[in-house]
C-alpha cells in the first residue's frame, strides 16, 4: 500500500538534474519542507549515468518520446477561484539526431569462441557486486576523497587516514585491477591465451560495469564545485579520480597527426620531449607571470585591446608554445580578449597540485553520482523524494504566482517551484530556436584500448584543435575501468562540442582517434558508439515573464567544467530560494552560507 503523501510544501522540486538537486539539498539543509519529484526511475535527469542496458533502454524511450505530442497533458483539476493550470511539457525534447551503432558481431559463433578464452578479468570480475565502499566507512574528517591509481597502498592509507594533506583530503590509491592481491590466492598461474574478441552479448554481461554519462565533465580542483562539496559536507558521499594527463593533437598534414602529453606543472616542463631547452624557460616565465598576473594589472593595461594570441606573441612564445597553451591549458580559442585568455589560465595554474599533477578531477563511477550526492543530503534532512512520478501541470493563482501543481490527479501546494527548464509549459521556454539557444554535440564511444597506450591505465583530457575540416574544438574525455565506468580492458571515450549535427562534427575527431574497419594499426577499435545531439539554452534568460516563486534550471552546456552550473543558483540566508542565470550571477553571494545548520538540526 502507497503511503499518502503531504500536500503542503516550501519548496518542490521538479526534476533531479544537477543544479535542481543542490538547490533541494541547500533548501532542507536551511529548513525547508521540501518535496523532489521526478518522472524519470533514475536520478540526474541530463547529468544522468546509465549501465550499457540502460543507455539502451534511455535511447528506446527518448525515440517513443519524441514520437509522441509535446505536452504531458491535463489531468482533471478541482481549482480555486482565479487560479489557472498550465500543462508542463516532455523534457525529453531536448534530445535529437540519436544514432546508436555496434561495430562488433551480436554473437560470438560456438566453434570460434571453443578456441579461445574469455576476455581476462580479475576473479570476480564476473560477479555483479557494488566495489563502492559504504558511506558509514568513510571517515567523518574526509573533505574530498580523491583515488590515484595504485592499490597497494589502499590499506595502508586507509589505516592513515590522519595523514592527509594540507587540504584536508585523503588521496588513496587503487591498482587497475580491483581484487587483483586475492587473484593469486584463488587460482594458480596459467597459461596466457589469446583473448575472445568481444561480442554485443558478451559487453552485455557486463552491463552494469558500465556506468556511461550524459553530460560528463570534469572539476577543477579549486572550481566552485569542489569549494560547495567541501563545505557542504557533500563530498563524503562521493569518490574522484585524477584526471593524470592533458593531451593535445598535433598536426602533421591532412588528416594525421600524433597526440602528445601536455607539460602542466614544474616537472612536466622540463623532463617533456616536446620542447626545446629555450622552450622550457620561455613557457616557465610565462605560466609564472600568469599565475600572478593580477597583482600586477599595470604591465597588461597596453594589452587590454589585444587578442589572448597577441599577448603571447609578446612574450616571445614560439608557435608551439601558443599551441600548447592556448589548446590545453588555457582551452580556449586564440583571438578571444587577452584577459579572459589569461584567467582561464590562471584557474588551470592554481588547481594544479591539490589532489595531483593535473588541475582535474572526474566523478568516480560516472557523473551522475554527483546529483545523488545532493539527494542524500536532501534526504538526510527530512526532503521527500518521489520518481516515477510525473507532472501534468503547473496552477497560478489570481496574481500570477505559482500556487502549486497536479500530479497523477493530487494537488500539491508550495511557496516556490524550482523546475527543469525543460519539463516548463512552453509559454516560458519555447521550443522554437532564437539567437540565444545553442547546440550541444556528444559522442559516447566504448573502445578497447587508450587512444594513446600506456603501461599504466591513464585518465585522460585532450582538446582536439579545430582545423579546416573540424570547425570546432571539441573536448575528448578517456575514462577506463579505474574510474568505474567500464569493464577491464575496455575504454569509455566522450566527446563534446558545440552544434546541430553529433555525427558530422565528430566524425573527424572520431576518424583521427579511432582505427578504421581495414585498418591493422595501434588506434583502439571501436566497439560501440552513440551519437546525440542535446539543447542548450545557458545562456537564455529564464526568468523573462515567470511568476516571481518559479525557477527554471537550464541544464548541462558544452563547456569542461561545473561553474556555469554552479553560477545559477543561491539560497538566501533567510531561506528564500533564488535562482538566476548567467547574465545576473550574484560573485558577492556568500556561497558557504546556503548549507548553515537547519532549524530542525539545531
Amino acid at each position: 500500500m502507497e503511503l499518502e503523501l503531504p500536500t503542503d510544501y516550501d519548496v518542490i522540486v521538479v526534476g533531479t538534474g544537477l543544479v535542481e538537486c543542490i538547490v533541494a539539498a541547500a533548501s532542507a539543509r536551511i529548513g525547508k519542507k521540501v518535496l523532489h519529484i521526478d518522472r524519470n526511475d533514475y536520478y540526474g535527469g541530463q547529468w544522468a549515468s546509465f549501465t550499457l542496458q540502460g543507455m539502451e533502454q534511455w535511447i528506446a524511450d527518448i525515440t517513443t518520446t519524441k514520437e509522441e505530442t509535446e505536452n504531458i497533458g491535463t489531468e482533471k483539476c478541482t481549482l480555486g477561484e482565479g487560479e489557472t493550470v498550465l500543462p508542463t511539457c516532455d523534457p525529453g525534447r531536448t534530445y535529437s539526431n540519436v544514432k546508436q551503432k555496434w561495430y562488433i558481431e551480436k554473437v560470438i559463433e560456438p566453434e570460434v569462441a571453443a578456441k579461445e578464452t574469455l576476455p581476462e578479468v580479475p576473479c570476480g570480475e564476473g560477479e555483479e557486486k557494488d566495489v563502492k565502499p559504504e558511506d558509514e566507512k568513510l571517515e567523518k574528517s574526509v573533505e574530498l576523497k580523491v583515488e590515484d591509481s595504485n592499490e597497494e597502498k589502499v590499506e595502508e592509507s586507509q589505516k592513515n587516514s590522519e595523514a592527509a594533506d594540507q587540504e584536508g583530503v585523503e588521496v588513496e590509491t587503487t591498482t587497475e585491477e580491483l581484487g587483483s592481491e586475492k587473484q593469486g590466492t584463488l587460482t594458480p598461474p596459467v597459461e596466457v591465451k589469446e583473448k575472445q574478441p568481444w561480442s554485443q552479448e558478451s559487453m552485455m554481461k557486463f552491463s552494469r560495469k558500465f556506468n556511461l554519462d550524459l553530460a560528463p565533465k570534469l572539476l577543477f580542483s579549486r572550481g566552485s564545485l569542489v569549494e560547495l562539496l567541501i563545505s557542504s559536507n557533500v563530498a563524503r558521499y562521493a569518490e574522484f579520480k585524477c584526471i593524470t594527463r592533458v593531451l593535445t593533437w598535433i598536426s602533421s598534414g591532412e588528416d594525421k597527426g600524433e597526440l602528445v602529453v601536455v607539460p602542466c606543472s614544474r616537472s612536466d616542463v622540463f623532463t617533456t620531449e616536446s620542447l626545446s631547452l629555450i622552450e622550457k624557460r620561455l613557457l616557465m616565465k610565462l605560466l609564472e607571470f600568469c599565475h600572478s598576473y593580477d597583482k600586477n594589472p599595470e604591465q597588461l593595461e597596453e594589452f587590454s585591446d589585444n587578442t589572448f594570441t597577441e599577448f603571447l606573441k609578446s612574450r616571445r612564445q614560439t608557435s608551439n608554445l601558443i599551441h600548447f597553451v592556448t589548446e590545453s591549458i588555457a582551452m580556449v580559442d586564440g583571438n578571444v580578449p587577452c584577459s579572459e585568455g589569461l584567467e582561464k589560465t590562471k584557474l588551470f595554474l592554481t588547481s594544479l597540485g591539490r589532489y595531483g599533477t593535473t588541475p582535474f578531477l572526474f566523478s568516480m563511477y560516472g557523473c551522475g553520482e554527483l546529483p545523488q550526492a545532493f539527494c542524500r543530503l536532501c534526504a538526510v534532512f527530512e526532503g521527500t523524494y518521489v520518481l516515477r512520478r510525473p507532472v501534468s501541470s503547473i496552477i497560478l493563482n489570481e496574481n500570477n504566482s505559482c500556487a502549486g501543481l497536479f500530479s497523477e490527479g493530487e494537488r500539491f501546494k508550495c511557496s516556490h517551484l524550482v523546475m527543469d527548464a525543460f519539463y516548463a509549459p512552453s509559454q516560458y521556454v519555447s521550443s522554437s530556436p532564437d539567437s540565444r539557444r545553442k547546440g550541444i554535440s556528444r559522442g559516447i564511444f566504448i573502445v578497447d584500448r587508450s587512444i594513446l597506450s600506456n603501461e599504466k591505465e591513464q585518465l585522460s583530457l585532450l582538446r582536439f584543435p579545430a582545423k579546416e575540416n573540424n570547425g570546432k574544438p571539441v573536448t575528448v574525455i578517456e575514462v577506463g575501468f579505474g574510474a568505474g565506468v567500464c569493464p577491464k580492458d575496455l575504454f569509455c571515450v566522450h566527446m563534446i562540442c558545440e552544434g546541430s549535427d553529433a555525427e558530422g562534427d565528430l566524425r573527424v575527431v572520431a576518424q583521427s582517434l579511432f582505427a578504421k574497419d581495414e585498418e591493422n594499426s595501434s588506434k583502439p577499435n571501436l566497439l560501440w558508439s552513440l551519437y546525440f545531439n542535446q539543447m542548450d539554452i545557458s545562456n537564455v534568460d529564464l526568468k523573462a515573464d515567470t511568476p516571481e516563486n518559479i525557477y527554471f534550471c537550464s541544464g548541462p552546456d558544452a563547456l569542461l567544467d561545473y561553474d556555469s552550473a554552479i553560477s545559477q543558483f543561491y539560497v538566501n540566508l533567510d531561506g528564500t530560494v533564488v535562482l538566476v542565470g548567467p547574465h545576473t550571477v550574484h560573485s558577492n553571494v556568500p556561497r558557504r552560507g546556503i548549507f548553515t545548520k537547519s532549524p530542525r538540526s539545531g
